[in-house]
């Protein structure tokens, strides 16, 4: 199924029972690399549930007080999407879709609905961005500006718009 506009996205809180889907996102989107240097998947699967575990902690210990949901395209769960909706920002701080998914415009749906809410606010919007990745043409098409680069991320902000 190819979602459309018109399909129902939402956004569901994740809880244990969902670990196993948000991993196989994670590594659906983080494994490329792995391969790409030749290393076995009986190693890759350990490293990959390492770093998962290591981030998800990080996450949590990181932004206390942020939202951890699945995106749902018509009930079904296809990614998830970190967010933190504070009084003084917005921090996306992750969002993943599993590849079937990707190009669809449903990463940009659930995306544009978080500037939405930013914008109402009147805050900004923040987020890291990998350099050199695809992904910055989308931040930069939905209003992104680079703040910040520690060699590896950019570091980027959307301004309110009202």
């Amino acid at each position: 199924m190819t979602p459309s506009t018109t399909d129902k996205l939402a956004l569901r809180a994740i809880d244990a029972a969902d670990d196993a889907f948000v991993f196989e996102v994670f590594s659906a989107t983080r494994a490329a690399p792995f391969r790409q240097a030749g290393l076995p998947e009986s190693v890759i699967g350990p490293l990959l549930e390492q770093q998962y575990r290591a981030q998800q902690s990080q996450y949590r210990a990181q932004f206390p007080g942020a939202d951890f949901d699945l995106v749902m395209v018509d009930g079904v769960a296809v990614g998830y999407v970190y967010a933190l909706r504070g009084l003084s920002h917005f921090a996306l701080i992750d969002v993943a879709l599993l590849p079937a998914h990707c190009g669809q415009g449903i990463g940009s749906r659930v995306v544009g609905a978080l500037i939405a809410e930013a914008d109402a606010a009147g805050l900004c919007l923040s987020a890291h961005v990998a350099k050199g990745g695809r992904a910055w043409r989308l931040w930069q098409r939905l209003g992104f500006e680079v703040v910040g680069d520690d060699g590896v991320y950019l570091a980027i902000e959307r301004r309110p718009v009202r």
